[in-house]
């Protein structure tokens, strides 16, 4: 969807985690991110949630995925462990409450705040709407 907007928007990701088991997918995600594998990842976490957002310790499971992709897993690990991504998953939190964002997915076009899982003609429209706004506002 985003292909359509190139070079009009931009996606900016703040992950608000909401349990323990989505902040160790999260580690793991900005980990893989370490190696550039981020995004590869974070589709593979959505793809395959079924298979590990129930467990009470996915990290052997996320590993899987990770070398899936070609992840170095030993370094994956290590980073997980090292909690080095804690701080950043804290104040991404922090920022999303300070936002009054208490659900995920809460998408943000602006100053318009989208909660739960919608079509994607519903943000193509809101997309449209707002270039439209900004292009009126700047002539």
């Amino acid at each position: 969807m985003l292909a359509r907007f190139e070079g009009d928007v931009q996606l900016v990701l703040y992950p608000f985690t909401l349990n323990a088991t989505s902040e160790v997918a999260t580690q793991t995600a900005l980990c893989a991110g370490e190696q550039g594998q981020f995004w590869e990842f974070h589709r593979m976490l959505y793809a395959r949630q079924e298979q590990w957002r129930r467990l009470s310790d996915p990290r052997q499971r996320l590993q899987e995925f990770a070398g899936a992709i070609g992840v170095d897993t030993a370094a994956l690990a290590s980073c997980v462990k090292s909690g080095r991504m804690e701080k950043l998953i804290n104040a991404d939190k922090a920022y999303g409450r300070s936002l009054g964002v208490r659900s995920t997915p809460t998408v943000f076009i602006n100053d318009k705040r989208i909660v739960g899982a919608q079509q994607e003609g519903d943000f193509v429209r809101t997309i449209r709407q707002e270039l439209d706004r900004a292009r009126r506002e700047a002539q």
